[in-house]
């Protein structure tokens, strides 16, 4: 899983202190853009022009007092935590940072706790940001239910405490007022007719005693206008809420309406139906557990979901009774597990092998009893079609639909989680009937990260993969950048971010990047035989940069080959050349004296990104790709570090690689600022084959 890069304010009179945070935020895998800040005029200006994530500080930093930092980001109402590092001892640091408003006070060198508090600080702001995002969503909604309220051809009127809330235009309308405002904090008893008040409050009063147990009713009343006449109403009476307070809503649909209804319910009753099995459907389903997960949040009301499925039904009936006899087969199984639920269970057909109940109202361990009970009656269960008969086996995943659900996926999601762990039970013990879902712990790792390298390299599960590489200048050179993948026991690919740090602690990555190297370029001479003028990038770690044989090693590997040098370009990161400039200046000079190109890639999250380039040869710069992700959000001047940044590089005659571009929207952006080639998933995801078609895109 990809980490973003985090926007960093570094607040510190040391600016070797900064670098050497910089080099540790990115050597444990969490990638920085970072700024060092010497002074109160830099941080007011660098707050005003750029969006930032996160600010760290030394809490006696005399250049930037943090105080003073916490002010400036007040007055500019910006959302920056600001975190603080102290060498002091003892809990008097810490009370006196958290008391003027920093997020936390973390010892020095202690870096293991800072990462820690950085991924909470950075998830907390994300979190809050979304929350944000939603008050504005929520506001809009009103905003627009509102209208619709208030344009409604229905009669719609709210009653708290037998007063009018709220009435809308045709409300007023029907009972002959001029205007809603009439009608608005009227006691509702005042329009009933005398002959039915006493009938009308008796049904108020039992409604409201009755809360939410009941979700809407019909109640008949003869009411008077304006006008001193009797109108008889059939009232819709349903439990609502507006303005955020609990009240009743009164629903008089339109005569047009009163017309269609019968039409209507036809066509929702075909609409959530299933028609082989006769259950309701997947798309009720999820209306369904949209009430369901409403209903845990606001009234505490926890449910269950039993995601329910035969194993082998469809190889199985067709295997025995044919491909025609599945519907009949299906339709038992539905009309049986509907006689094993309850009258306030809902049972729905998830797909062809799966269905679904859920259950209001249950305890966890109850949930999990129940799920146990109907799967063993299930598997008792002999399925009778034309004489010929069935036994299937059942398992069951369940979900707990609890208060922190927020959406309806999620327990789906979870139940499938369930019964997968269900599956993989059940093969080691056929006892197994149902799982319920828990959340994944997480993995203290290092241990089995590294022993699932070893064994990957034992047993050569790895592979490399090519993403191409486009010129927006024109150029008839095709480029891909070579990526590494491992492949696990279950046969996934995993990221080089989920092993690399283990393969260094085995001591593997220099072996792998020469498997790597080794490969490409067997790949490249098989490719370019075929008449192609093609490029590979070739990522080196670290270690493969310090590694004094490597370039000797290359040599015997080219000629082995008989593959042109200027074939291969080699990339490293930025960060690795910064943490070691001398020794990456000599090693890309006899890269280079070799004929092969080179490559930085992260380029710009250095506090003086152009130093090092000044000191080592490269000819290409893969500038990060937090960059090309910032131009997707135009704000606070972040559209325009880009073209600063790649115009610089074009000063000292750089080519350009942009990556992340994910759609089309950022193109005109890119091209406008000179960049000359465009890496990302808009082209093409990273394959296994030279495939693309460069001359598509001439």
């Amino acid at each position: 899983m990809s980490i973003n890069t985090v926007r960093l304010l570094i607040l510190n009179d040391s600016r070797s202190e900064a670098e050497r945070l910089i080099s540790m935020l990115h050597n444990a895998g969490r990638p920085v853009r970072a700024q060092h800040v010497d002074s109160i005029e830099g941080l007011t200006k660098l707050l005003q022009e750029k969006a930032w994530d996160l600010m760290i500080g030394a809490d006696l930093t005399k250049n930037v007092p943090p105080i003073e930092a916490i002010k400036q980001v007040r007055r500019l109402n910006k959302d920056i935590p600001l975190i603080l590092q102290t060498d002091r001892e003892g809990s008097s640091p810490v009370v006196e940072g958290m008391k003027s408003g920093a997020a936390d006070v973390v010892t020095l060198d202690e870096d293991q706790h800072l990462l820690f508090v950085i991924a909470r600080e950075v998830f907390n702001r994300e979190e809050r940001e979304k929350r944000r995002i939603a008050e504005r969503q929520f506001n809009e909604i009103v905003r627009r239910n509102q209208q619709l309220l208030d344009s409604s051809r229905d009669a719609i009127a709210f009653v708290q405490d037998g007063m009018f809330l709220y009435v809308n235009d045709s409300f007023a309308e029907l009972l002959d007022h001029d205007s809603r405002d009439d009608l608005e904090c009227m006691p509702i008893i005042d329009i009933v007719a005398d002959k039915h008040q006493d009938a009308v409050k008796k049904f108020l009063k039992e409604f409201m005693i009755k809360g939410s147990d009941i979700e809407a009713t019909n109640m008949k009343c003869a009411v008077m206008t304006a006008n001193d006449k009797e109108k008889l109403l059939n009232i819709e009476v349903l439990n609502s809420n507006y303005d955020e307070e609990p009240c009743i809503q009164l629903l008089i649909r339109s005569k047009a309406a009163d017309n269609n209804e019968e039409l209507e319910a036809q066509l929702e009753e075909i609409k959530n139906k299933d028609i082989a099995s006769g259950l309701f459907n997947k798309n009720y389903l999820i209306e369904t557990l949209k009430k369901t997960v409403h209903d845990a949040v606001e009234k505490k009301s926890s449910s269950a979901l039993l995601l329910i499925e035969a194993v082998h039904f469809l190889d199985t009936v067709q295997a025995k009774l044919g491909v025609s006899s599945v519907d009949d087969a299906i339709k038992a199984i539905a009309a049986y597990t509907k006689s094993l639920s309850r009258d306030n269970e809902t049972l729905f057909r998830f797909s062809e092998e799966q269905l679904v109940l859920i259950v209001p109202r249950i305890t966890a361990n109850k949930a999990l009893e129940r799920a146990e009970k109907m799967c063993q009656a299930l598997r008792d269960y002999v399925v009778d079609i034309e004489g010929k008969t069935l036994q299937f086996n059942y398992l069951i995943g369940v979900s707990y639909v609890s208060e922190t659900c927020t959406s309806a996926d999620i327990p789906i999601q979870h139940a499938q989680k369930a019964l997968e762990s269900a599956k993989t039970l059940g093969e080691k013990d056929g006892s197994t009937l149902a799982k319920m879902y828990e959340p994944e712990t997480q993995k203290s790792g290092k241990k089995d990260v590294e022993q699932m390298v070893q064994n990957a390299l034992d047993s050569g599960r790895f592979k490399v993969l090519f993403q191409p590489i486009l010129s927006l200048r024109g150029s008839n050179k095709e480029h891909y950048e070579v990526l590494m993948r491992m492949v696990d026991e279950e046969g996934k690919e995993v990221s080089p971010t989920e092993f690399l740090a283990g393969a260094a602690k085995i001591g593997a990555t220099t072996k792998l990047d020469r498997w790597v190297i080794l490969e490409s370029i067997k790949l490249l001479s098989e490719h370019r035989n075929k008449g192609n003028n093609t490029h590979l990038i070739i990522n080196l770690c670290r270690e493969s940069m310090l590694d004094a044989t490597l370039p000797p090693w290359l040599a015997v590997a080219f000629k082995a080959a008989k593959l042109p040098t200027d074939a291969i370009i080699f990339q490293m990161r930025e960060i690795d050349i910064n943490d070691h400039l001398n020794v990456a200046s000599t090693f890309t000079k006899q890269i280079s004296e070799m004929g092969c190109g080179c490559s930085i890639s992260h380029f710009g999250c250095a506090l003086n990104p152009f130093n090092a380039l000044s000191k080592v040869t490269a000819s290409y710069v893969k500038v990060d790709g937090s960059f090309t992700q910032d131009l997707q959000k135009p704000s606070d001047g972040e559209e325009n570090s880009l073209a600063e940044l790649v115009s610089e590089l074009h000063q000292q005659d750089k080519i350009t690689i942009v990556p992340f571009v994910e759609n089309a929207n950022v193109l005109s952006k890119l091209w406008q600022s000179g960049v000359h080639y465009i890496q990302g998933y808009y082209l093409q995801e990273p394959v296994d084959q030279m495939n693309y078609d460069f001359d598509m895109e001439s």
